[in-house]
């Protein structure tokens, strides 16, 4: 992903909306899977809570789609 960087004269939101844009033109699959946790990553952060349950969970469910994604690309048995 080229060099990204927050801009301080945007909004929280848009910069994260920026973010997650820089990152589908870099790898989409990447995109999809933390905005479809992207609300639980925020709320962290926005109540700047460092909750390591919270996070954990976030872990969690990237780490799941992750596998996901591996387990699509891997070759089907032909038996």
């Amino acid at each position: 992903m080229a060099d990204f960087y927050f801009d301080d004269d945007k909004s929280f939101a848009e910069n994260c909306k920026a973010f997650l844009e820089a990152i589908k033109a870099d790898n989409p699959h990447m995109a999809a899977i933390l905005q479809d946790n992207w609300d639980a990553l925020v709320a962290v952060v926005r109540t700047g809570q460092r909750d390591s349950k919270v996070r954990g969970e976030f872990n969690s469910a990237v780490a799941s789609a992750l596998d996901s994604l591996v387990r699509s690309d891997e070759p089907k048995d032909s038996a």
